[in-house]
């Protein structure tokens, strides 16, 4: 795993000074503190950060042959594979590594070699006779690539910090954009938080030539293949174990240790299991509890720690550890946040490098892939529900949405529950499927907007902006394949894979790896009948079933619990708001930055200023967690004064003088 930069501009020659590229990449060295190297050629810049994985001696970049130059971030898991096909074609090989393959893969089988591609990437590659940069992002959006246009020339980077030693640039925050991610958790199509940056879509390459882009091709689109459905639901266990144990396999290639996170739930123990199947070495995991017992979920991790004899690390999180760390998160992320839940992957990461690891696996998107999110089961009972919409009995189901929050069960608060979910009956089953009900439980934190920036929620607008985002084959699908589809291009690789993913691994350069991400097992399980993912209200009931001998009980028939973590208490310890938090918040600053209300603002704090209940609303855990991560990056310096990269680290300069 690495971080890349570019630079197109038809200004350039190839002895153009190459300090602003090293300026950039100062600034995401912690994607790639092993290396870094840069390429030099008219019209281009391109520049690399290595964290060394695969082929520790060799596979410096940039890499160049006599045709192309490639900056390359992420893994091609089946390179070995590939190369072995490659090489029966002819071609030759000087490294051992993945980005060897890309080059080569592309020289054989032009742009069609990203779909031959298993596994999470983003690069820059330059060809040198034609002038002109070819960029591709992997399926599902996992590793990171922003563009931003500026002044006449187009840069490319891993992270939206990089864009700041720009000479004359600063970032801006987007209004709309910044209430529309408000509203979804993340911004629609190629936009983010941003004025003038734009997010490379998951499954897309694009070609530039140093007059601008003049390629889009959109690649995979998710459930676009129709493989050939298994012919029962044994037979689909069978080959949905079949097809994770060869993605955690694939995922497990690597020249330095794998470790694997373990939070307590299923998906991370069945990969575990896997691993510990696949490799006989003792496995080191490591997992994250509280000191807050609402949180905590240490006892299902010792059930799986014992079951597999691994050697295995606790980090315990208190309050004060995630408002102090709270802001780091926030500069890795360059977004704002509405939890704090990556405040402890944040620090586990650390851990997990100083344990002397920098590849981890992780039991991540198995809720988007299998249906384990909540919305699932609110769509299904929506849908049954709106059959016979008079029904008294049918709403009753309400009652075993949340079986872990107590007042779902509580016949007091039923009649309120009822009326809430009885407003979506017109319409859960729009093109926005559960987002209707996830803008619904946002669309109050838009009282919270300074009247001045007129911020207007219209449900019409970002219907149909939904819909141009939608691809052909989108009607043809159930009400929960939409949802899929949909949760996973917002929320999932928009937000969890950038705030809880990759940003908060690679903070302290460690590579997350997912094997619940593999294309092959996507498309299969997208096809499966519903009733194999959702059995009536049980989630993932496929992935229950497949490997219930394998995993202890107590996690295997467990009800489903939200990773999260403490939230507004963290910042009102002892009914005081933090002193960070009170700055962020102050009426100065809310007035000099002029996003917020400051009078609403004031009202929120003084809610809490005496007690924070035990018990507190999905809104106000949000709602503090946007504004002071929304401030904050109002409020901090843009990231200009880096340490300069070290030059015994420099591995490749390469000036182009054809």
């Amino acid at each position: 795993m690495c971080g890349i930069a570019g630079i197109l501009n038809k200004a350039f020659s190839a002895s153009t000074d190459t300090r602003l590229i090293e300026r950039m990449l100062a600034t995401i060295e912690h994607r790639g503190p092993d290396g870094w190297g840069t390429y030099s050629s008219d019209g281009i810049h391109l520049g690399h950060v290595r964290l060394s994985i695969v082929d520790l001696s060799g596979g410096h970049q940039p890499m160049m042959t006599d045709k192309y130059v490639i900056s390359f971030n992420g893994e091609v898991y089946n390179h070995i594979e590939l190369r072995a096909e490659l090489e029966s074609l002819g071609a030759t090989f000087h490294t051992t590594c993945d980005t060897e393959v890309i080059i080569k893969a592309y020289e054989q089988w032009g742009m069609d070699a990203v779909k031959k591609f298993n596994g999470q990437f983003a690069f820059l590659l330059w060809d040198r006779q034609e002038k002109r940069l070819i960029i591709a992002r992997d399926r599902y959006a996992i590793r990171p690539l922003y563009v931003l246009n500026h002044q006449g020339a187009i840069y490319f980077a891993s992270e939206i910090k990089a864009f700041d030693p720009i000479p004359g640039y600063r970032r801006e925050l987007d209004m709309d954009n910044l209430f529309e991610h408000a509203l979804f958790w993340n911004t629609l199509a190629d936009k983010t938080v941003y004025k003038n940056i734009r997010s490379v879509p998951g499954g897309t390459y694009e070609i530039y030539s140093t007059d601008g882009l003049s390629v889009q091709e959109r690649y995979y689109s998710l459930g676009e293949s129709t493989p050939d459905l298994p012919a029962n639901f044994n037979a689909a266990c069978a080959e949905l174990r079949e097809t994770l144990k060869d993605a955690t396999r694939l995922r497990l290639r690597s020249d330095v240790p794998v470790g694997a996170y373990l939070s307590g739930g299923i998906d991370s123990s069945v990969i575990t299991h896997l691993v510990s199947q696949i490799n006989r070495e003792r496995l080191q995991t490591f997992s994250v509890a509280f000191e807050d017992d609402d949180f905590d979920e240490s006892s299902y991790q010792q059930d799986m720690i014992r079951q597999l004899s691994s050697e295995h690390y606790e980090l315990k999180i208190s309050y004060k550890m995630v408002e102090e760390n709270f802001y780091n998160v926030i500069h890795h992320t360059d977004r704002p946040l509405f939890r704090t839940a990556p405040v402890p992957l944040y620090l586990l990461s650390d851990a997990v490098r100083k344990a002397g690891f920098k590849v981890v696996l992780t039991g991540e998107a198995s809720d988007e892939v299998l249906w384990g999110y909540d919305s699932y089961k609110e769509l299904k009972l929506l849908q049954f529900w709106a059959k016979h919409p008079e029904s008294k009995l049918r709403p009753q189901l309400i009652k075993r949405l949340y079986p872990h929050l107590k007042h779902f069960n509580d016949p007091r608060q039923f009649g309120l529950m009822r009326m809430y979910y009885e407003g979506f009956l017109d319409s859960y089953d729009n093109e926005m499927a559960s987002l209707n009900i996830r803008v619904s439980n946002n669309s109050i934190l838009k009282n919270y907007f300074n009247r001045d920036r007129k911020v207007v929620l219209d449900k019409e607008k970002l219907l149909a902006d939904v819909k141009e985002t939608l691809p052909k084959d989108y009607y043809d699908w159930s009400l929960l394949q939409r949802n899929q589809y949909m949760e996973m291009r917002t929320l999932l690789s928009g937000y969890l894979l950038s705030s809880q993913g990759d940003r908060m691994s690679m903070a302290h350069s460690v590579e997350g790896r997912y094997p619940f991400l593999d294309h092959r097992l996507i498309e299969q399980s997208f096809h499966y009948p519903a009733a194999y993912k959702m059995h009536v209200l049980s989630q993932k009931h496929i992935l229950r079933e497949t490997f219930r001998k394998d995993i202890p009980a107590s996690i295997i028939d467990r009800p489903k619990l939200p990773y999260m973590a403490p939230d507004l208490k963290s910042f009102f310890a002892g009914g005081t708001l933090s002193e960070r938090a009170s700055d962020l918040l102050s009426e100065k600053k809310l007035k000099d930055y002029g996003v917020f209300d400051s009078t609403m603002v004031n009202r929120f704090i003084s809610k809490y200023e005496r007690n924070v209940p035990e018990k507190l609303g999905y809104r106000d855990n949000m709602l503090i967690c946007f504004l002071l991560s929304t401030q904050y990056l109002l409020d901090a310096p843009p990231t200009i004064k880096v340490s300069p990269l070290s030059p015994e680290l420099r591995t490749v300069t390469i000036a182009d003088h054809v």
